[in-house]
């Protein structure tokens, strides 16, 4: 149990991490030195200084990433956050790059996911150095920048540094996380012709900024008379709630905006999905026989607003991960070329090749490019790095520990026996890539109390 309160260190933590808000971390076109973008190179900056000034030394590997070590030994137990966050997206009620403390709480994008446990993790190594904790192993804190992306910094690391013989990642929720999903993003292109001919006529589309978010608003412009759209989206009920507005646009044409809610690819469920719903009504439309127009009705019947690959013959599920999950992230279509982003995660008993192959069946027409993919990842519950996990969540919390898996895909997948550990409590909603996202204060602190305690446990 730790011997130490995190109190004297509270105020300077708040301003740390409202400080490490204001800094836009979103990847962005690589420069000389900066791989991911001046974004992602400041941030490495204000890590390595604020580390600095903490009398610990941190290690800036040319721009992929950034370490910071603490303690001796031949073993070496990494604690895996990152630093990059994903745009900002719609919806924000608040600024979303300055940080700001309201009400026990910090709102910016990053401030959950992950640059709040990145700080709380920085300070309970700098606790530990303060009160001169002994350990019988390597601590080294990574700072990742490409973890919403393609993973190009892990890849890197892997290359030039020794692996962690344990790890844990604070990317996720508590108690323990031993087991994610398979991930799959993949991209459906389509060049197409304008249609010409009966039927209304689609001219462009327009949603989403990542496959792995939500999208809460989507848009369209459309050749049909403004009275039958008007009359059409009055006696439209749309399955999951989302809700739509038309206007008159010129030369006779129809701009439809629809609305929903924002949330993790990873959990689609929980958010309402503005592209997929446009599609789904786009689909109850009589549309001319483009080829656009017929991949709206394709994308409508095999998507739509199913959450579980329902239309692709994907809803599949196993007894400890759960039920695969699709998200339509992104939905472009103008001057002539269609494209779309989707987010699977699939069960760890099920293959790759098994989601490849029901893809290829039903999307025919479409140029199918796989840009990203992690393979399942699992932790067996027994484990030393588990047990101890557990014991120095129930010390700090008072509350039991268990296991669960998630879809979300965190840095733990990187390293063989590495699980997630924090920083969600049980019952406290998922506010990761949604507007006003924000963590609690006494979430911020009681996570450091648990990240030193667990460094104790795991390496004393």
């Amino acid at each position: 149990m730790l011997k130490f309160s995190f109190e004297p260190y509270k105020q300077e933590m708040i301003e740390a991490l409202k400080n490490f808000i204001k800094i836009e971390s979103v990847k962005s076109a690589s420069k000389p030195n900066m791989p991911y973008g001046k974004g992602l190179f400041d941030a490495l900056m204000y890590v390595q200084s604020t580390s600095e000034r903490m009398d610990l030394e941190c290690v800036n590997l040319f721009g992929y990433m950034a370490y910071v070590d603490y303690g001796y030994g031949d073993e070496m137990l990494g604690i895996l956050a990152h630093i990059d966050v994903v745009p900002e997206g719609d919806g924000w009620t608040m600024p979303a790059f300055e940080g700001i403390e309201k009400d026990g709480k910090i709102y910016g994008r990053g401030a959950i996911d992950n640059k709040g446990p990145a700080i709380a993790a920085l300070y309970a190594m700098r606790a530990l150095s303060d009160n001169c904790v002994l350990l019988d192993k390597k601590v080294r804190l990574i700072f990742g920048t490409d973890e919403e992306s393609g993973w190009g910094d892990m890849e890197f690391y892997k290359q030039h540094e020794p692996l962690p013989d344990i790890a844990f990642s604070p990317d996720g929720e508590y108690p323990v996380i031993n087991a994610e999903k398979g991930l799959l993003h993949i991209e459906l292109t389509l060049n197409y012709s304008q249609a010409d001919g009966n039927g209304v006529t689609i001219k462009s589309l327009s949603a989403g900024t990542r496959a792995n978010v939500v999208p809460n608003k989507a848009e369209c412009v459309i050749h049909a008379p403004l009275q039958t759209i008007q009359k059409s989206l009055g006696t439209y009920n749309c399955p999951v709630g989302a809700t739509f507005e038309c206007e008159a646009a010129a030369d006779g044409y129809v701009h439809i905006s629809a609305h929903g809610k924002s949330a993790h690819g990873s959990k689609p469920d929980t958010g309402i999905n503005a592209a997929a719903c446009l599609l789904q009504y786009l689909g109850t439309l009589p549309l001319s026989q483009g080829p656009l127009e017929r991949a709206v009705y394709v994308l409508a019947a095999k998507i739509g607003t199913y959450t579980h690959g329902e239309g692709v013959e994907l809803d599949v599920s196993d007894e400890i991960s759960g039920r695969l999950t699709l998200n339509l992230g992104t939905l472009f279509a103008k001057n002539g070329i269609l494209k779309t982003s989707i987010d699977i995660r699939y069960p760890i008993s099920y293959m790759r090749k098994m989601v490849e192959e029901k893809l290829k069946k039903h999307f025919t027409d479409f140029n199918i490019n796989y840009t990203h993919a992690l393979d399942p990842h699992y932790v067996p519950e027994d484990s030393e790095l588990i047990v101890k996990l557990k014991e120095a969540y129930s010390e700090v919390t008072g509350e039991e520990a268990y296991c669960f898996a998630i879809g979300g895909a965190t840095y733990a997948r990187a390293f063989k026996n590495a699980v997630t550990f924090g920083p969600l409590f049980p019952g406290k909603p998922s506010v990761e890539h949604g507007p006003d996202e924000y963590i609690e204060i006494d979430t911020l602190m009681k996570n450091a109390e648990i990240i030193a305690n667990a460094i104790i446990k795991l390496c004393e």
